[in-house]
């Protein structure tokens, strides 16, 4: 026979930080809406919804409700998982440091070859690996991290009093993936969460059920399908939560997309033609907070194009703030070589999305019309195919 745990005698830190993750991702869902724009009574229905993320969040965080509830209110971009970097840094005193940040202003490219100077390394030419804060179940805002590393003849010591502050959130164990390897689903069961929360929950879920009931753009019914999902994926139960520390949760966005360069048997890579702009591009779109990076690619050319694909690798971690492509919107795109897993698969666009589709070769793609920034990813996923034959 079993009996629920009296809440004294149960102290619930998995739980906690399931929560946590919960309100992150309805952070998002709200931060997104808000920033696409809609209805007065769908934008107040989504400020209602950042409110009860906040809520959340304050069930197991340090902080209060109200200071909790004025991080997000500044919320102004799309909300993303993070992108940071992880620098593995072996010391000619036989020490390795390892070094977590995230971005701020300071591109990728700037921030290798800024790093690598004052250590006298080598700038390295691609993440050896990508952890997930998510995956590590750490509470902090979900971000992931590009694992680089570096050889100095400078011991520790040395090393460490040249390297910009840490994100001290960031710290714990962070398992890595081989960039081809990162397109996890990871499988989680029923959040049990206590009656207080059940209750911010269940109203979640009232706005989710309103703004589906009002819903004409299929992204919003989309969005909001996934906020009651998130509140059906729980359980109430007599618990209580430890108070932990969500870490930083203003910590400035780079919003981060990813695209599949898709590669047949004959080398071709598959390219969609946008609806909106008519020019050729690589299935692609948007991350999702409480996704890895490399699930995106996948989710998306699998949305897009209707093709179940495995990575092959990471083509390019591209950062248009270093090639003054200007997007604000999604500066950061994490571009992934894939290939199809069912090769006699269907193509089945969507049409919001895509009015048509060609596999074009190398020197056809050189000539397309291709969206602004894919005329410098698909030349680089080319050639990192090739290296993968």
């Amino acid at each position: 026979m079993t009996t629920n745990p009296t809440a004294d005698s149960n102290p619930a830190p998995h739980e906690a930080i399931g929560l946590a993750r919960i309100a992150d991702m309805l952070r998002a869902e709200a931060a997104n809406g808000l920033y696409w724009g809609s209805e007065p009574d769908e934008e107040a229905r989504l400020r209602a919804l950042r409110d009860r993320a906040a809520a959340l969040l304050a069930e197991v965080d340090h902080r209060s409700y109200e200071e909790i509830r004025a991080v997000f209110a500044t919320d102004s971009v799309l909300r993303t998982p993070i992108p940071a970097t992880e620098f593995r840094i072996d010391c000619g005193d036989g020490t390795r440091l390892v070094h977590r940040r995230r971005f701020r202003s300071d591109p990728l490219a700037r921030r290798l070859e800024a790093t690598a100077a004052a250590l006298g390394a080598d700038v390295p030419a691609q993440p050896i690996a990508i952890a997930d804060t998510d995956l590590a179940d750490l509470p902090c805002p979900h971000t992931y991290l590009l694992v680089y590393e570096f050889t100095t003849d400078l011991d520790a010591d040395a090393a460490e009093k040249l390297l910009e502050p840490a994100d001290p959130d960031l710290d714990g164990d962070l398992p890595t993936l081989a960039p081809a390897a990162s397109a996890v689903v990871r499988e989680r069961g029923p959040l049990r969460v206590s009656p207080a929360a059940k209750e911010i929950l269940d109203e979640v879920a009232a706005l989710a059920k309103d703004s589906l009931a009002a819903a004409t753009s299929p992204y919003s019914i989309e969005r909001h399908h996934r906020v009651a999902a998130h509140c059906e994926r729980t359980v109430e139960a007599e618990l209580v939560y430890p108070r932990i520390d969500c870490g930083d949760l203003a910590a400035f966005m780079v919003p981060t997309g990813a695209d599949a360069a898709i590669f047949d048997d004959e080398g071709r890579i598959l390219v969609i033609q946008r609806t909106d702009t008519g020019q050729w591009a690589a299935p692609g779109g948007g991350a999702e907070v409480g996704e890895p990076v490399g699930l995106a690619s996948v989710r998306e050319a699998f949305e897009e194009t209707g093709l179940e694909v495995e990575l092959t690798g990471l083509s390019w971690a591209f950062d248009k703030r270093d090639t003054n492509l200007g997007d604000s919107r999604m500066p950061m795109i994490m571009s992934f070589t894939a290939r199809r897993t069912r090769p006699d698969q269907t193509i089945r666009l969507a049409p919001l999305e895509a009015s048509d589709h060609r596999w074009m070769t190398e020197a056809e793609a050189a000539e397309a019309d291709l969206f602004k920034g894919h005329e410098l990813r698909i030349p680089v996923a080319f050639a990192r195919n090739e290296t993968l034959k």
